[in-house]
């Protein structure tokens, strides 16, 4: 009779270290924002004297941010986008090519898309670099594109095939049958059923473009097409640094990658969740 009522403490105790467990790894993640929030209301203070709570705040970090670092944050928004569309429109065909085909070199074309994503981006920069000048598209948003895409697209196909592969073919087959042909089966039959995976890929894309720091300082030489990755390490290169505007600067790049990962995050978890096999 006593063992159901010391089970569930003990359920209990250990549902009470799970949560302040939880909270304490909560904390640790978090803390790096209170005090970039709390340094950017800081004008003035050098990384060794930020305080812990501004003793008198003040905007102007943000200030600096929106008088200078709109066009950075403009290249940026136009350069992930823009990844992400060239992405998928090479990896959504690609994996499901990749997915209808039974043969020894589709392992070997998996591989070869791994070890893409293993080459050092140092020495991808700098082959572009040596690449994009003599077609002329350095400081481009272009040669940005295309850079931040390789990136994404092996990603992508990976894991848009691993999806692909758990779709019924029969519906495809019965689409022939309709009369569609190979591209009208992609895009009406196999893009619609892998919506959650291409998002997911999609939002992937985003991140790796938006966070590059190497090939924006390599690619680009113009301070009008900065990136916003660029512009923050631009402010901490200064002679002067204003951590206040260097930590607005941070606080502001974060925005738009945590808007599109919220406003995406039930497709990425049903994505990951089917290609995972679940």
């Amino acid at each position: 009779m006593t063992a159901v009522p010391v089970s569930r403490r003990r359920r209990r105790r250990v549902g009470w270290l799970l949560t302040l467990a939880s909270v304490a790894i909560l904390v640790v993640y978090l803390f790096p924002i209170f005090w970039m929030l709390s340094a950017s209301l800081q004008p003035g203070v050098t990384s060794a004297n930020i305080e812990w709570v501004p003793p008198a705040p003040s905007l102007d970090g943000y200030s600096t941010v929106f008088e200078d670092g709109l066009d950075a944050l403009r290249v940026s928004l136009i350069v992930a986008f823009g990844s992400v569309a060239l992405t998928l429109v090479i990896a959504v065909p690609a994996a499901y090519a990749l997915s209808r085909v039974r043969s020894r070199t589709v392992g070997v074309a998996l591989v070869l898309l791994l070890l893409a994503q293993m080459i050092p981006s140092i020495v991808l920069a700098n082959s572009f670099y040596a690449m994009f000048n003599s077609w002329g598209i350095l400081n481009t948003y272009v040669g940005l594109i295309l850079a931040d895409a390789t990136a994404g697209v092996p990603f992508a196909v990976i894991v848009l095939r691993a999806f692909m592969l758990r779709l019924d073919h029969d519906i495809v087959e019965a689409g022939k049958l309709d009369g569609l042909g190979p591209i009208g089966s992609l895009l009406r039959i196999v893009v619609p059923l892998s919506r959650n995976a291409i998002i997911t890929a999609g939002v992937f894309t985003f991140l790796f473009a938006w966070g590059d720091l190497l090939f924006g300082l390599t690619l680009v030489t113009q301070d009008q097409m900065y990136p916003m990755t660029v512009f923050v390490y631009a402010l901490t290169s200064s002679q002067v640094t204003s951590w206040a505007a260097v930590m607005a600067a941070s606080l502001v790049a974060s925005v738009p990658a945590l808007i599109v990962v919220f406003a995406a995050q039930r497709y990425i978890k049903a994505g990951i969740a089917v290609g995972g096999g679940r």
